[in-house]
């Protein structure tokens, strides 16, 4: 069983008297297992992507360990860096909407819907910012550490703790008005999946291995279901953290597992459709027929959302660093260590496209609006078409 990602993070804490501040954060960069990179294959020669804008805003998540990815929503790329700055772009353009300087490291960004952004900083603090000029609707103060990335729906704002609080906070007065108490292991990979709103409910995988689901409005329980079953002789081989978001699509729930598997159930009672062990703890992505889902290792699988089945499997990236799969027209794309993000053919996993576009490792990588968007450690922003 793989153990090289819990070791590094281990090592971040009994290192902390005995290394500099850059080279603790360093450890951080491992993504994947730290093996001998595959050479990676050449591409088909098409040249699909084009580059629509390139934008910097410095203070990249390579400044400490942070959640930082950009957000499409209405039209507007929203993005913060590290040091305390939002940004609202234009996402066809590039301009820039407006510019919050907020002063406080950011540690987790950003939620948005039709009137707010929220963002999350390292003093446990939740800042929602009004979409249409960038001011602070308000600041509310957990005081804790956040671990995921703030949600925004049906009049709350989601927040997750690390030490296993969701908190349901009134999204128009920054009120808390609801907390959630789950039990946490004593070792867990860093960060926890963003919760899920659909419908009146709210979906999050928990550290422990397991799914729940929840009223958004007050926080009562709906359901609570084992997604990875606890095995191994210590505590590193039973590590089970849910790190990736569930996604929904009609009435069945896609979640996973790292060193567990990827499961589908039913949203109404979390009955199992089909479960197939692989082990990833990054964001998944969908499409009509397939799940797409990065393994530990680095591999690039795609299943039939049916079954669980395996459609293909492409292990050209092994230790290359590879950043959740996204789904854009007939293309997969993914991101790596070096700023480059690779597409792959949806039917067959074959590489058709390499293209360097951000300089360092690519942290965040979303779509919307018929584009893709990528976000580096050095915080450059690059947005794509096909």
């Amino acid at each position: 069983m793989n153990k090289y990602l819990i070791l590094a993070i281990v090592a971040l804490a009994l290192v902390s008297g005995c290394k500099s501040k850059q080279e603790k954060e360093s450890l951080w960069g491992v993504y994947q297992e730290p093996i001998k990179p595959n050479a990676l294959p050449k591409d088909s020669g098409v040249h699909e992507l084009q580059t629509l804008w390139k934008k910097n805003i410095g203070g990249g998540a390579a400044i400490g360990f942070a959640l930082l990815k950009p957000i499409y929503y209405n039209g507007n790329i929203y993005v913060a860096n590290r040091t305390g700055k939002v940004f609202s772009f234009d996402s066809e353009t590039g301009a820039v909407q407006w510019t919050q300087d907020l002063e406080t490291p950011i540690f987790s960004a950003i939620g948005a819907n039709d009137n707010f952004a929220a963002v999350t900083h390292d003093n446990g603090d939740v800042t929602a910012l009004n979409t249409n000029d960038g001011s602070v609707a308000w600041n509310t103060s957990i005081k804790r550490q956040i671990s995921a990335v703030p949600v925004i729906g049906k009049q709350r704002v989601l927040i997750r703790t690390a030490d296993g609080l969701i908190i349901g906070i009134d999204m128009h007065t920054g009120d808390i008005v609801w907390r959630i108490k789950k039990a946490t292991p004593g070792l867990s990979v860093h960060g926890d999946s963003m919760p899920v709103i659909t419908g009146d409910a709210v979906l999050a995988g928990l550290s422990s291995g397991k799914l729940i689901a929840n009223s958004v409005i007050n926080g009562r329980d709906y359901w609570e279901t084992e997604i990875s079953f606890i095995r191994g002789q210590d505590e590193l081989e039973r590590l089970t953290d849910s790190d990736t978001a569930p996604i929904v699509q009609g009435t069945t729930v896609y979640t996973a597992t790292y060193q567990g598997s990827v499961v589908a159930l039913q949203l109404q009672n979390a009955a199992v459709n089909w479960r197939t062990k692989i082990s990833t703890r990054l964001p998944m992505s969908i499409s009509q027929k397939y799940l797409f889902v990065t393994g530990e290792l680095g591999d690039v699988i795609a299943l039939n959302i049916n079954d669980g089945s395996m459609v293909w499997e492409q292990q050209a990236f092994r230790g290359h660093g590879i950043s959740q799969p996204v789904v854009l027209n007939n293309r997969v794309i993914v991101g790596d260590s070096s700023g480059r993000i690779h597409t792959l053919d949806i039917e067959t996993g074959n590489l058709v496209e390499s293209k360097k576009v951000v300089s360092g490792a690519v942290v965040g990588i979303i779509t919307g609006d018929s584009q893709v968007a990528v976000f580096s450690s050095k915080g450059n922003i690059s947005t794509l078409t096909l």
